[in-house]
């Protein structure tokens, strides 16, 4: 029987490419979502054997990022979760595979791989394309030397979507002090200095 794949992604574009490519592979694509909100709902229905989803999908009610992964881990512990990012940040790569994420994909890598990670993950192995597993490595030997965690990461993400301090705090159920901190951490450990830096460090690491 053929594996089936629910996709989740913002951009049309991207859905049309990533169907195409798995449906070419024998992968049966049994439905689409362009939010996180879309995508919650639509899973409570429908069946699959692995979700294929973007990790910033910005234009949702529901939160997307970490927290939209962690909710697809709550409601549904079984369901194999393939990520699909233009984001290079190791901090939030690291978070994804603490959160039994079996599959990460950049988009900028050859997307040919995406049957590799939906094929993996239904048989419960992490697949991570080629350019993020050399990050995740040489992460692994920065470690401890201002890395940042995978919630600060997240924190400077939202950050740079154009959340306030104060709706981070309400969106992730955190202290607004606990966010203030985590920020002031961050900026910290990149060396960044006001908020036009952070804008800037989030656009050249695929934050945005």
């Amino acid at each position: 029987m053929n594996l089936r794949v629910f996709l989740a992604d913002d951009h049309p574009v991207v859905l049309r490419g990533a169907r195409a490519i798995l449906e070419a592979s024998g992968i049966a694509v049994v439905g689409e979502a362009r939010t996180s909100d879309d995508l919650l709902a639509a899973l409570e229905n429908e069946s699959c054997d692995v979700v294929v989803t973007d990790f910033a999908m910005p234009n949702s009610t529901s939160p997307d990022g970490a927290e939209m992964i962690r909710q697809l881990r709550e409601r549904h512990p079984l369901l194999p979760i393939v990520v699909m990012t233009m984001i290079g940040n190791v901090g939030i790569l690291d978070s994804l595979l603490r959160a039994a994420v079996l599959g990460v994909v950049e988009k900028t890598e050859d997307m040919e791989i995406l049957p590799m990670a939906v094929k993996s993950a239904a048989n419960r192995r992490v697949f991570i394309s080629p350019g993020l597993r050399r990050q995740l490595d040489a992460m692994g030997k920065r470690r401890g030397r201002g890395t940042l965690s995978a919630r600060e990461a997240e924190i400077i993400r939202l950050l740079a979507s154009g959340l306030t301090v104060t709706e981070i705090a309400q969106q992730l159920d955190r202290s607004l002090k606990t966010i203030s901190r985590q920020k002031i951490d961050a900026m910290r450990k990149l060396g960044l200095e006001n908020e036009a830096e952070l804008y800037a460090y989030a656009r050249e690491n695929g934050l945005t």
